[in-house]
This record gives structure tokens, C-alpha cells and sequence, in this order.
């Protein structure tokens, strides 16, 4: 291993470390009290300047779910999802040969929904926001989105499987912009390396509107699915 990336590890493992043991117990920020997300912004500020600088925004195709989050749009989904269902995972899919990312609200029963009806347990649904994107030229670190539409993708009613359903799907023809996103910090091949003994890579990003979103990489087994 080149010296530059052992030192790149050691550089950011404390304050890693500290980032990932002060949102732990925030329930990826539903439970964020005003102090708790002021002592998450200023761990990420010191995670961000500890790391190398992010010279461009790297490969991050693949499946995200998310596990921070300040923004209040995202905050407010489970009490927008009504009385019937919650709002179970939060993530994204992103394509970087189509230049896509869907942005995954997965819904599932509430638990005294599956209490009364066992066959419910088990159910998903998810809304999927459909934005291309693109780096930003002199901007390095900076994606700029625009919006493409909405699908819905069932993934199991009453205890069967619709895996292999086809999407329910309304796409544009136009692309309006849809803000954009800073990449502050993200590990793998053109970033700070993993933890050891980590094998999910962790990227944390800042939206147009100054909110922080944490993500982790998830495996084929534990992502979004077929689309």
C-alpha cells in the first residue's frame, strides 16, 4: 500500500470514527435535536478538512442508502407518509453510463398495520425521483441535477412478490434543473480509502440549500432491487 494512501487513512479515521458515533443514535436524523445536528455539522467540517481535498466527484454509481440527514423535506416523509404506512428506507440509485440517479422513498405497513394483518408484513413500495446529472465544469466537487419524472415500483402486496412487475412511471420530455449537490467527502478508489475492516464505502455531500446528507454503499443484496 502507497504511503500517501496509509497516511490518507490515518488522517481521517478519528474523525470518521467520531462523524459515525455522533449520528448513530439519530435514526439517520429523525431524532436530531438542534444540538445534535449542530455537533453532526461541525464533525463533518472536521472530517472534510481532514480528508485530501476532493480533486472531482468519483465513480458513484451504484446503491446508496442514506444515514444522515438534515434536510426537512427528507425529515418530514414518515409523518407525510399518514397513519397506514412508514417511511422505511431512504436512499439512491445511481447509473453513472446513463448519467441517472434515482432517489429511492421505500414505504412499508406500519407495525400495527402488520399486527392485525400478518400478510401485510413484509410489504415495500418505493417512489423513485428521476434526475440525470452532471459535474460541474471548474467546479470539481460539485453535481448539478436536473429532474426527468417519477416512478413507482411495487415491490410486495399481500405477501407476493412483484419484483418482476413493471414500473408505474411518469418521464418528461423536459429537464428542468433541480438544484445540485457538493460531494464534501466520499471513500474508495479516487477518494480517502476505507476504514479497515469496512467493506460499504461512505460519502457525505451538501446540497444546494446547505443541508447535509450522509449515504453508505450497499450491496446487491441489501440495495433497491430490480428496476
Amino acid at each position: 500500500m502507497a504511503l500517501s494512501v496509509v497516511l490518507a487513512a490515518v488522517a481521517v479515521a478519528t474523525p470518521r470514527a467520531a462523524l459515525l458515533d455522533a449520528i448513530a443514535p439519530l435514526n439517520r436524523g429523525f431524532s436530531a435535536k438542534p444540538a445534535d445536528r449542530k455537533a453532526v455539522a461541525a464533525a463533518i467540517d472536521v472530517l472534510a478538512k481532514a480528508a485530501p481535498a476532493q480533486q472531482a466527484v468519483p465513480d458513484i454509481g451504484g446503491d446508496w442508502e442514506l444515514v444522515y440527514t438534515d434536510a426537512p423535506d427528507i425529515l418530514g416523509l414518515d409523518a407525510q407518509a399518514g397513519p397506514f404506512v412508514r417511511c422505511s428506507r431512504i436512499g439512491q440509485r445511481i447509473s453513472e453510463r446513463e448519467g441517472t440517479i434515482e432517489n429511492v422513498i421505500e414505504y412499508e405497513p406500519r407495525e400495527w398495520a402488520t399486527s392485525l394483518f400478518s400478510n401485510l408484513k413484509g410489504d415495500r413500495l418505493q417512489q423513485r425521483v428521476v434526475t440525470s446529472f452532471a459535474r460541474r465544469e471548474g467546479a470539481p466537487a460539485t453535481v448539478d441535477l436536473k429532474i426527468r419524472g417519477v416512478r413507482l415500483l411495487p415491490r410486495q402486496a399481500l405477501g407476493v412478490s412483484l419484483e418482476s412487475a413493471p414500473p408505474l412511471q411518469l418521464l418528461g420530455p423536459l429537464e428542468p434543473p433541480f438544484g445540485s449537490f457538493e460531494v464534501l467527502y466520499c471513500e474508495g478508489p479516487e477518494g480517502p480509502p476505507l476504514a479497515e475492516g469496512d467493506s460499504a464505502a461512505d460519502e457525505v455531500v451538501r446540497t444546494q440549500q446547505g443541508y447535509f446528507s450522509i449515504n453508505r454503499r450497499v450491496g446487491p443484496g441489501e440495495g433497491w432491487g430490480a428496476d
